[in-house]
């Protein structure tokens, strides 16, 4: 009711108004609308320049996030290669130069259980790329393990039912 008061006397007073206030009350709300419309245009700009921006300002990132992340994988790189190193100098990996007792020796002390001899030919055929060059694996093998049980570096347990020894460190 309120509402319909306020249109109906706001209606009353501009009938009472002349021509040439009329006018000056559209010109005065023209003007006060030209300022919004200008305020919204330039608010409009520069919040379109502030897109360009952070799309640029974007854009560098994701450059520098790129050049950071291949450092980052260089750097893992070469830290891996340092690890490898000194695990080969403190004998905590694979040498693939050690002499073949002690690359057995190794294996089974890596596995921490007795293995067969299929189970060290299929550790040996995974890291060492000489062992992969010998065409019979299994006699190829067989020397080096009896060197390796002749010098007690490695213990054979012969099991019942099955053929073969299972090797393991002595104690």
């Amino acid at each position: 009711m309120k509402d319909f008061a306020m249109k109906y006397l706001e209606r009353l007073v501009l009938d009472q108004q002349s021509k040439s206030e009329l006018i000056n009350k559209v010109l005065e709300l023209q003007h006060r609308d030209k300022e919004w419309v200008d305020k919204y245009a330039n608010l409009y700009k520069s919040k379109k320049e502030g897109d360009e921006n952070h799309k640029e300002t974007l854009k560098v990132y994701e450059a520098r996030f790129e050049e950071i992340f291949k450092s980052h994988t260089i750097n893992q790189t070469i830290t891996d290669e340092y690890k490898r190193i000194a695990d080969l100098k403190l004998g905590n990996s694979f040498n693939i130069n050690a002499s073949w007792i002690d690359k057995i020796v190794f294996v089974l002390k890596e596995a921490k259980r007795p293995l067969r001899s299929s189970d060290i030919i299929e550790v040996l055929l995974k890291n060492d790329i000489t062992f992969r060059t010998i065409t019979n694996k299994q006699k190829g093998l067989s020397t080096h393990l009896t060197k390796a049980l002749k010098y007690g570096r490695i213990i054979g347990t012969k099991q019942k039912g099955q053929n073969g020894y299972v090797f393991s460190l002595p104690e």
